[in-house]
């Protein structure tokens, strides 16, 4: 008896994979965030010291992307993915049993070789397995992740440093990461579409050939820049300048992250439907007002007016996100979706990178290593309005795209069935 071919597997079962590792990579983040302040005590550092536990993680995760995307390309996206998420496994472990600044420093790269691989596979395994038309939604869905991980991450962090060590902020991945490992084996595609050569570069200038393509990728830095240009010196403030306790200062920080959460399906769904030209210039709009009346905030200030500054920066930064890497992610050909995710990560981490440390060298040069509260204050407030005036940048860039539905290089990855 003859049996016909196997149904097609739904593409959202490989969503959960790559889920499981955006949430991890997100809630790691937002959770060190609030154990700055910490840290800062445990440790003995000071803040300008402190800027290498994020810093560090950013700067290895950039220099490392491209090269993941284009082994991705070359060896199968499920294999390096996989791998990525092993290595960031381990290195979370190795966070939680570092016993100085230094050693946490180190740890934190490990970390960041594991998402690096993550992160630049991410995206090209969403692209490939969803069809173009759904490719909005698949990436707004992204973003909801990563808006969870961010959400959960501060009053987890929170509650954590009420009740335990610091180093459980780490040790929390551990077992998502195991689970997260059995359940992409399972779950991801075996074979990768496309046939990248062995010997391509690293990045392929035929991508950056594209304008859809390098107008995406140069915003998306931008951005990014304009949105960090808060974390390092936003839970100081609230510490420091309204007295905020790890519980409280959890709480406040999750606006951000909650407002994305909302913003980014919409976005998504809007862009499918609709075409994305407008909504980052729009959201880039609504980051940089936010920026600007959180740089306008003192001590005077009540919380919920500074909740309703970070909630505009998140939600702005919803509009933004989802069409612009459906953009980025549909110009680009199926056999260098590594590659392009790749890029669009790097360009990401990058902006994450100059925004920290951006803020980082504001506070060290205008207020020495241990500035009092007005100093701070003034040092927030500076970074914050620099912030805003580059989130106007990513705007126009955005802009002056020459069109947010350009056709994908090559027959591009404009649609997908994915195979058991």
């Amino acid at each position: 008896m003859k049996t016909g071919p196997a149904p097609a597997r739904s593409p959202w079962v490989a969503f959960s994979a790559v889920a499981i590792g955006n949430l991890m990579a997100t809630l790691d983040g937002s959770i060190v965030n609030v154990a700055l302040p910490t840290l800062s005590v445990e440790l003995g550092a000071p803040v300008h010291r402190l800027e290498w536990i994020v810093s560090a993680y950013l700067i290895a995760i950039s220099a490392t992307l491209l090269a993941a995307g284009r082994l991705g390309d070359a060896a199968g996206h499920r294999s390096v993915y996989v791998g990525g998420l092993a290595v960031f496994t381990l290195g979370s472990a190795l966070c939680g049993l570092s016993g100085s600044l230094g050693s946490l420093v180190a740890a934190r790269v490990v970390q960041a070789l594991g998402a690096t691989a993550m992160m630049a596979i991410g995206p090209a395994i969403v692209t490939a397995v969803f069809p173009g038309s759904m490719r909005g939604r698949a990436l707004g869905a992204i973003g909801t992740v990563v808006a969870l991980g961010l959400t959960l991450g501060p009053p987890l962090g929170g509650a954590i440093l009420s009740g335990l060590s610091w180093r459980w902020i780490f040790f929390v991945n551990v077992p998502v990461g195991a689970a997260g490992i059995a359940w992409s084996l399972r779950t991801l595609p075996a074979r990768r579409d496309g046939g990248a050569g062995r010997s391509s570069p690293v990045v392929p200038l035929r991508l950056l050939g594209n304008p859809v393509f390098a107008v995406g990728i140069a915003a998306g830095l931008l951005s990014y820049a304009a949105m960090f240009s808060q974390t390092l010196l936003t839970p100081f403030f609230l510490a420091r300048g309204k007295g905020l306790g790890p519980g409280p200062l959890g709480l406040m920080l999750a606006a951000v992250p909650l407002a994305l959460s909302v913003s980014s399906p919409l976005a998504g769904w809007l862009s499918d439907r609709l075409g994305g030209r407008f909504l980052p210039p729009l959201g880039m709009a609504l980051v940089a007002g936010g920026l600007a009346s959180l740089a306008a905030a003192g001590p005077e200030d009540g919380l919920p007016s500074i909740a309703a500054g970070l909630a505009a920066c998140g939600f702005g930064m919803g509009l933004f996100q989802a069409p612009n890497n459906s953009a980025v992610m549909g110009a680009a050909p199926r056999d260098l979706l590594g590659s392009a995710g790749g890029l669009l990560a790097t360009a990401r981490n990058v902006g994450m990178a100059a925004g920290v440390s951006l803020s980082g060298s504001l506070f060290a040069w205008r207020a020495g290593p241990s500035p009092g509260v007005p100093g701070l204050l003034d040092d927030w407030a500076v970074a914050l309005r620099a912030g805003a005036a580059i989130a106007i940048l990513a705007g126009a860039d955005s802009l002056a795209s020459p069109g947010r539905r350009g056709p994908p290089l090559d027959g591009g990855s404009g649609s997908a069935t994915m195979r058991p």
